[in-house]
């Protein structure tokens, strides 16, 4: 049997996972242990936002919807 992994609901969730992983291989790399609070997820869904409507902004197939 092979599950099947769902989809982000939205396209800001995906990003947001990248940025928290990337905010543990960080610290993981620089031989910290691995923890994020609360401000600093907030700061990441901040940076994702942000990221989201650059793309959204600059991707022609998505602005013409």
């Amino acid at each position: 049997m092979s599950k099947k992994i769902k989809e982000p609901k939205s396209p800001i969730d995906s990003m947001i996972i990248d940025l928290i992983l990337e905010h543990y291989n960080v610290q993981c790399l620089q031989g910290k242990r691995e923890s994020l609070s609360g401000d600093e997820f907030m700061e990441l869904v901040v940076i994702a936002e942000q990221q989201y409507y650059d793309d959204v902004l600059t991707d022609v197939k998505v602005g013409m919807a």
